[in-house]
């Protein structure tokens, strides 16, 4: 078992770096051609940047729902998002209704999900965060997102990602 262990965990150091994509710009996003992934693929990415929980995944796209407390918080949601998409020139299919906000992901273009899809859910995810956690009395309370932060915390989840793997690799060469 514990051989399974750490060749699962060798598989997986070895899926990060094939997996690594480090944002500079989310205007750059819009300039690549970027493959499918697999369905493992895409999964591995989910778990990376902490979205595994949340995020569903089918052979083609990945979906999310958010309930928000407030109508007005679901539209400064989807306005922030956009502006991001915007910047990718990746839009999502979405739909809203009584502070539910709906959210598909895929790339026509190979129809299925590839580093687009995975990169904007993330920043939606941060952005949902952000308007969950701080008390609002209009729309324009939440216009407080800044990209260099976005852009931070993908890239961040790689080295905390890695980290765990090393942890766990010194663990299981130990037992």
């Amino acid at each position: 078992m514990y051989r399974k262990l750490a060749s699962d965990n060798n598989q997986a150091i070895a899926n990060i770096l094939g997996l690594k994509f480090l944002l500079r710009d989310f205007s750059e996003i819009g300039l690549k051609q970027f493959t499918k992934l697999s369905q493992d693929e895409v999964n591995q990415l989910l778990i990376i940047q902490q979205l595994n929980m949340n995020w569903n995944q089918n052979v083609s796209n990945i979906s999310r729902k958010y309930q928000f407390q407030k109508f007005q918080d679901s539209f400064s949601f989807m306005g922030q998002v956009s502006q991001i998409a915007d910047q990718m020139k990746h839009y999502p299919k979405w739909f809203n209704k009584n502070g539910l906000v709906q959210m598909q992901l895929m790339s026509p273009e190979v129809q299925g999900v590839t580093f687009k899809d995975v990169i904007l859910a993330h920043s939606a995810e941060q952005i949902a965060q952000v308007i969950e956690n701080k008390p609002k009395n209009s729309i324009f309370d939440n216009c407080d997102i800044h990209v260099e932060n976005l852009i931070s915390s993908w890239n961040n989840n790689y080295q905390r990602f890695q980290g765990l793997n090393q942890v766990f690799e010194r663990s299981v060469n130990f037992i």
